[in-house]
């Protein structure tokens, strides 16, 4: 009973905060909740270590979904703010949803609820930072505070890599991980920071570097050793996805967005490659790191991608057997809390996000979604094509490449990052705003509005 009471209590003290700034409407739950996202299953380490036992099923891993899902009240009640199409897209992605959620409920149980608020949380962000009436300075502060936790995270990250905390190498066992996350011993345990696993580690990431690197107003006043900080433990990770995100993004940002900042882009690549060849081979155990990342060479002989093309095709299998869906929960924590097993966690398509959506939400809920994301495309390719030059529009349709290039590794679907803010954004009456003050004889605002 003393270790539930504890996690309980844990979980009620970082709720408060949350509850109270939703009753408030501040803005600064978004960085609250995105802080949350960021720290809750390090606090749960901490928690389990210190009383000697480990509980798959704590309460505090509610704590970010149930702090996000707060973002919701206010969203809905200025959900009238949006423009047709924004609403439309809303509506796509909740009918998605929630026809996934009916799937669950039949079949998953009480495990869909909780599955159910990991898929609306990003859209609840997403959402709360397009209606949110508040300028580009709180929007830039909302990246930017992004960036400090990020940075936060990567600090620990490091600490993390060599000493191997205790509560870290505890749960590291417990788990059975051991192995697939190296050996529990200075430099040569595979970083996984302060988040569930290494995988969402690099994602969150690669993802808050992606601002970062293409604009210069989101950098913190650190700049390019801020940068080469995230870059540095997104290679402790061993998540190879990380680095492709980071430079499909530095290569697409100029293509998608008529050539801006191609200049500094090349300058990028020319600092990062130098900063590689220097620096990784000055790194605490860099021959383990070497081994990992020389697979880029003969990706087609690499284990790892021969395993993610099986799931591919098991997923496909999986999808064309039942395509009314397996519903939300039936994979992840919440297919684990259905199942009473850390292990029976339908692991088959973890690992493409894709097929992992799909199955839950079977084909009309993969329908639904799919629909959702062509319109918000559309949506970001007539506001460039009618000539608005803005930096988040621009950053929006570079995490949309890269959140097409991720999904073949994970689900990124669920988990708060930068990504959501900068597609609210985009979708925000704002935008709209710039695009009717373009001055121009004889334009139409186009079927956006």
């Amino acid at each position: 009973m003393a270790i539930d009471f504890l996690a309980w209590a844990v979980t009620a003290a970082f709720l408060v905060p949350a509850i109270l700034l939703a009753a408030k409407g501040s803005s600064l739950l978004v960085e609250y909740a995105i802080l949350l996202y960021v720290i809750n299953r390090e606090i749960r380490r901490i928690v389990d270590w210190s009383q000697g036992s480990f509980n798959p099923f704590s309460p505090i891993v509610l704590i970010p979904l149930i702090a996000t899902c707060l973002l919701l009240l206010p969203f809905f009640s200025r959900f009238g703010s949006l423009h047709a199409t924004s609403k439309k897209i809303f509506i796509l992605f909740f009918l998605a949803i929630g026809y996934g959620t009916f799937v669950g409920l039949a079949c998953n149980g009480m495990a869909a609820v909780y599955a159910a608020s990991e898929y609306l949380s990003p859209v609840a962000l997403m959402g709360f930072a397009a209606t949110a009436p508040v300028g580009e300075w709180t929007a830039d502060r909302w990246m930017k505070s992004a960036g400090w936790i990020t940075a936060g995270a990567c600090l620990y990250g490091w600490f993390q890599y060599l000493t191997v905390p205790p509560w870290d190498a505890y749960w590291v066992q417990r788990v059975g991980f051991v192995g697939y996350l190296g050996k529990l011993a200075p430099t040569e345990m595979t970083v996984f920071s302060t988040f569930a696993e290494r995988g969402p580690c690099a994602s969150f990431l690669s993802l808050a570097l992606i601002p970062i690197v293409v604009c210069r107003r989101w950098r913190l006043f650190l700049g390019w050793p801020e940068a080469l900080l995230i870059l540095s433990t997104i290679v402790l990770t061993l998540v190879r996805t990380g680095l492709v995100l980071v430079g499909v993004s530095i290569l697409i940002h100029p293509l998608v967005n008529r050539g801006r900042g191609a200049l500094r882009i090349v300058v990028l690549v020319a600092v990062i490659v130098l900063a590689g060849f220097v620096g990784l081979d000055r790194m605490p155990n860099a021959d383990r790191i070497n081994g990992r990342l020389s697979t880029f060479r003969d990706i087609k002989e690499d284990e790892s991608f021969q395993g993610r093309v099986g799931i591919a095709n098991d997923g496909l299998k999986l999808a064309i057997s039942n395509p009314v869906g397996y519903g939300i929960g039936s994979s992840g924590l919440g297919g684990r809390l259905n199942t009473g097993s850390v292990s029976n966690s339908n692991a088959l398509i973890g690992d493409n996000g894709y097929f992992e959506v799909l199955t839950a939400l079977g084909l009309p809920g993969g329908l639904l979604l799919a629909g959702g994301f062509v319109l918000l495309w559309c949506h970001l390719s007539t506001c460039c094509r009618f000539g608005l030059l803005d930096d988040y529009l621009g950053l929006a349709r570079t995490f949309f490449v890269a959140f097409l290039v991720g999904m073949l590794a994970g689900n990124f679907f669920c988990g708060l990052t930068v990504m959501w803010v900068a597609f609210g954004q985009a979708l925000s009456p704002r935008m709209l705003e710039k695009l009717m003050l373009i001055d121009e004889p004889f334009l139409e605002i186009p079927a956006t509005v």
